[in-house]
């Protein structure tokens, strides 16, 4: 398999985990089935994947080729160079679309990454972490719920019934905790929360790195995806060693 096929294939996976991929278009393209999306670009190095919202992007600029990339009408010809930090020059054009028409649009992005099947450190945590294993339930329910978390929200996460996570614990309270925010039968999405007055001690990577290594038992491919300005997250990513694959764009 060539990079940019293997590029393609997991910046598509990505995206079907965060915000799912439905049946294409008449049109060709491909479409998520998360409602609040407008249009959505991975992009890497090597690979490009468009996909729009359930009901097109809408208005002037709209993309009508497969990828999105240079095609008919008003779309252009050349395709756009990748550019880490930079927006997608279609999406910023469906942006725009839609605020001429008076629809609000917000275009946001961040760099993915892709966990090694082996993290090349421990990462130990300094405080105790619980897992949800028969154990680690039973401690969890005794915590207190971060404010952060609606009580349903929190039961679901510390009976397992949401995906895999790991916790640091600190007199009574979870501080740090990675959980699964995103996942489908073959991967699954790192997410990952500490609170600001822990943030700086190592809880962060050792908490995601015992999350990894849960959710590889039945998961081919593990994601961790930030936003372009969360400079603590991006940090975890280069702590953990994690392979930058590309940049997530996405427009509501």
């Amino acid at each position: 398999m060539g990079r940019s096929s293997g590029e393609e294939q997991l910046l598509a996976l990505e995206v079907d985990v965060i915000h799912g991929l439905g049946p294409g278009g008449v049109d060709g393209s491909l479409r998520v089935t998360d409602p609040s999306v407008r249009a959505v670009v991975a992009w890497s190095p090597g690979a490009r994947v468009l996909a729009l919202g359930a009901e097109g992007s809408g208005g002037p600029g709209a993309p009508r080729d497969a990828d999105g990339f240079g095609g008919p009408g008003d779309l252009g010809d050349t395709a756009q160079a990748y550019a880490p930090g930079e927006p997608p020059e279609i999406l910023v054009r469906i942006a725009a679309a839609r605020e001429a028409a008076g629809d609000p649009a917000s275009l946001r992005g961040g760099p993915c990454f892709t966990f090694p099947e082996r993290l090349g450190a421990d990462f130990p945590s300094p405080l105790p972490l619980l897992v949800p294993d028969a154990e680690g339930r039973s401690a969890a329910r005794e915590l207190t719920r971060p404010d952060n978390w609606q009580p349903g929200e929190w039961a679901e996460l510390i009976a397992g019934a949401a995906g895999e996570w790991a916790m640091a614990v600190h007199d009574g309270s979870p501080v740090s905790i990675c959980h699964t925010p995103a996942a489908n039968a073959r991967a699954a999405e790192a997410g990952i929360w500490t609170r600001a007055d822990f943030r700086g001690r190592g809880l962060a990577p050792a908490a995601v790195a015992a999350w990894s290594r849960r959710a590889r038992h039945d998961k081919e491919v593990l994601f961790y995806s930030t936003t372009g300005d969360n400079h603590a997250s991006r940090s975890v990513a280069r702590t953990l060693g994690l392979a930058p694959l590309g940049w997530i764009w996405t427009v509501r």
